[in-house]
């Protein structure tokens, strides 16, 4: 009997015991932390390629070429991921002028295999802005009437140069119409697009203008007739050497003679040449030339526009998300 109590109260190799139930616990403890660590490292590895796989493809996206955007990112990630890549779901996708690229994949595990975990799921997410800016605009001249000679252009600066890139003209011929509403030809014919290539220009320099000359005629030249037709003669005298007023969409004061799809600009408006978009749309331009009496307005050159647009360059391509 003694000897039973003797064993009962023996507790040599208790520690061995203890030791070795915690063991798969603190294995597995230790496990979990390097295999997290692990999988952080391969989480950010594939962020840095998910990442730069975006830009790849927002550097050459225009809105319209999804595919093209695509192809790029892919190579990119084809370049760095190698064979990795086969075995993981690869998403693409674009929206509101932003590329976005997913990667979704398992990182192996070194100690919570003897949790039975051998494989840890990682996935990343990139997004890209891919601004653009108009490469080009076609318009349409819908309707000119009045009796002044009106011009608009688009101008652009180039290196600090300003540049006229296109014009659209209305010649008034006819001064008889009532309420000013003359008649004329336009250049290009009424309803004929023409496009115009805006070529490499500076950031925020792009702007519509509209210049006026009230006789009815160009600079550099005058109305000579004594009834209601225009008859427009050249003369180099400085009265008709210069327009009578400059309409422009980089300034405040001014751009409220412009209507866009219907609505006048104010003056609070930010740079309105936001409105030639690129959305792949036409919107209505009407111009007010400035001789209806301030408390009636009555646009009086009235043209549809189109913009073709590139991805910006360089620095202003950048990550979202």
């Amino acid at each position: 009997m003694k000897k039973i109590r003797n064993f009962l109260k023996d507790r040599s190799g208790a520690t061995a015991v203890t030791f070795a139930l915690l063991l798969v616990p603190m294995v597995g403890m230790t496990g979990l932390a390097v295999d997290y660590t692990r999988a952080s490292g391969d989480r950010s590895r594939l962020q840095g390629i998910a990442d730069s796989a975006a830009l790849a493809g927002a550097s050459v996206f225009t809105g319209e070429n999804k595919a093209a955007a695509e192809a790029s990112a892919r190579a990119y990630l084809r370049a760095h991921l190698g064979a990795e890549m086969d075995k993981m779901q690869v998403g693409f996708d674009t929206s509101n002028q932003r590329v976005i690229v997913s990667l979704a994949g398992e990182t192996n595990t070194l100690f919570m295999k003897v949790l039975a975990k051998e494989k840890v799921a990682i996935g990343v997410l990139a997004e890209a802005l891919a601004p653009l800016k108009p490469s080009s605009a076609t318009i349409t001249i819908n309707t000119v009437t009045g009796w002044y000679y009106k011009r608009v252009s688009i101008y652009v600066t180039r290196g600090g140069k300003d540049v006229r890139v296109g014009t659209i003209t209305y010649t008034a011929t006819d001064h008889s119409g009532a309420g000013g509403k003359g008649s004329g030809i336009t250049d290009p014919d009424t309803g004929k697009p023409v496009t115009f290539e805006l070529g490499e220009y500076d950031e925020g320099s792009l702007r519509m203008v509209m210049q006026v000359k009230t006789d009815g005629c160009d600079i550099g030249y005058r109305n000579t007739s004594t009834n209601n037709k225009v008859v427009c003669k050249a003369d180099t005298g400085s009265k008709y050497k210069t327009y009578n007023a400059t309409y422009s969409t980089l300034d405040s004061s001014t751009y409220t003679n412009l209507f866009v799809d219907g609505v006048r600009l104010t003056a609070t408006a930010t740079n309105p040449l936001a409105l030639l978009d690129c959305d792949q749309k036409e919107h209505d331009h009407w111009w007010e030339d400035g001789g209806s009496p301030a408390s009636v307005i009555e646009p009086d050159f009235l043209y549809k526009i189109k913009a073709a647009c590139k991805a910006v360059d360089g620095e202003y391509v950048r990550l979202t998300r």
